[in-house]
């Protein structure tokens, strides 16, 4: 169309298939090309004939998701994680499950500066106000230990520790598999 000198090109409606959020899903799994086209084909039932518009449109709607604010995409990445922190428990893979909880711990900011709060209000501050060394470090390990919520806050320091130290000797230990 030509308004005053200047051409205006219609845009055509996006292509609608009651499958492309499934597709939109495929390729962000990380499917191939030829896999891609075939999932589409055999199991979603695009025709295809069709193919290349319904491929070009869910790779449109992942641009425009992937243009989100950020706040969306960190509740994208929560999910994700979850369900990777999940999987792992299900199948008791602990060493993945611990390397999802601290990507989640990472992507909620869990390990800024700022103090924690504990069950019942307590806080655990990164200041150590005690002049007694063996005091200083008991702190200094309460303060790394509890905010990983391996126990609850009034447990004693050391089950927060044979915890933790039962969860590194199991994700170092390659035979640890659970009868894998």
């Amino acid at each position: 169309t030509n308004h005053g000198g200047r051409k205006f090109l219609k845009r055509k409606p996006p292509v609608d298939h009651p499958a492309i959020d499934k597709i939109v899903l495929l390729i962000v799994s990380g499917l191939g090309k030829e896999a891609l086209k075939a999932a589409c084909v055999d199991k979603l039932g695009v025709k295809k004939q069709g193919l290349a518009k319904v491929l070009k449109e869910a790779r449109r709607r992942l641009t425009c998701a992937a243009e989100y604010d950020r706040d969306e995409q960190v509740g994208t990445a929560i999910t994700r994680v979850n369900d990777i922190y999940a999987r792992a428990i299900r199948d008791g893979d602990i060493k993945t499950a611990l390397t999802a909880q601290r990507e989640i711990n990472k992507i909620m900011d869990l390990y800024s500066a700022a103090p924690t709060r504990l069950e019942g209000g307590d806080e655990v501050s990164d200041e150590i106000e005690t002049t007694d060394p063996d005091e200083s470090e008991l702190a200094a390990i309460r303060k790394h230990l509890l905010p990983l919520g391996l126990a609850g806050a009034k447990y004693p320091l050391r089950e927060h520790a044979r915890i933790a130290a039962d969860l590194i000797r199991e994700s170092r230990n390659p035979k640890n598999d659970k009868g894998k």
